[in-house]
């Protein structure tokens, strides 16, 4: 089979090797689609912590081509998605409940191989079903969109909240709608593109404004701004520093998620 590899920080390689055989607990998924995280940029770059030479990918839907022994609950046939994050469930963080914490902490995609080939394995209990009438590329925002919910769960958005969101990537387009399924009734995205801006707006968003404009915090917190007196909540989805410092001056109650 063909798959990319991390070779080393700075170097991918495009490898013909064998497909991988799948352990006793492990399914054998052929991969349908999987989407590009800024993780995997980060990866390449040596910006985040890898164990090269590994494939990348998380963010995966395939179909299952085999299983192993001990298997149950999955059969042949079937459309799967993964948590790539393989916690040890034995660690004092993992014994609290904090899996994320996990000091033993094992991720497909940076530790083990992931979704940028034509198949690999998943360990069972990473393994979600998914309808078979669902489109592949669809089922590929599994893990960013369950990001998502748990930072909207987190955030205990309430019907008449109002919710900024600062960045218009992926993961802001999706905090968007989210928010707006949990009730709130305004909902602002920052960002510097005009299109994302203009999406946002489709998808769900009261109103959207760009940084670079000036004072654009206070357009925002306003009497009559989009969102007087500031937001109920504001979700930093920019990851850089610039947004960090922002996102206190856009909150009624100086609280982060």
């Amino acid at each position: 089979m063909k798959a990319l590899f991390l070779e080393q920080v700075g170097s991918l390689s495009l490898r013909e090797v064998d497909t991988p055989v799948p352990g006793d607990d492990e399914l054998l998924v052929r991969v349908e689609a999987c989407g590009i995280c800024g993780t995997d940029r980060h990866l390449f770059l040596g910006e985040f912590p890898a164990r090269p030479p590994v494939t990348p990918g998380h963010e995966f839907v395939g179909i299952v081509e085999a299983i192993g022994r001990q298997v149950s609950g999955f059969a042949v046939g079937m459309r799967v998605t993964g948590d790539p994050n393989i916690a040890c469930g034995l660690c004092p963080q993992c014994q609290r409940g904090r899996v994320n914490l996990c000091q033993n902490l094992t991720a497909i995609g940076i530790h083990r191989n992931g979704g940028f080939a034509e198949f690999l394995t998943l360990p069972q209990k990473q393994a979600f079903a998914l309808p078979l009438e669902l489109d592949p590329l669809h089922g590929a925002f599994c893990e960013p969109l369950a990001c998502c919910l748990h930072g909207v769960d987190l955030a205990a958005i309430v019907p008449g909240s109002s919710v900024i969101v600062l960045g218009g990537g992926v993961i802001g387009m999706l905090v968007v709608q989210l928010a707006r399924l949990a009730g709130a009734t305004r909902i602002v995205l920052v960002t510097r593109n005009q299109n994302k801006r203009s999406l946002a707006e489709t998808l769900g968003a009261t109103g959207s404004i760009d940084p670079t404009v000036s004072d654009y915090i206070e357009r925002i917190t306003a009497p009559d701004g989009l969102v007087p007196g500031g937001a109920d909540v504001v979700f930093e989805c920019a990851g850089v520093r610039e947004t960090v410092e922002q996102a206190p001056q856009l909150t009624t109650q100086i609280q982060l998620y």
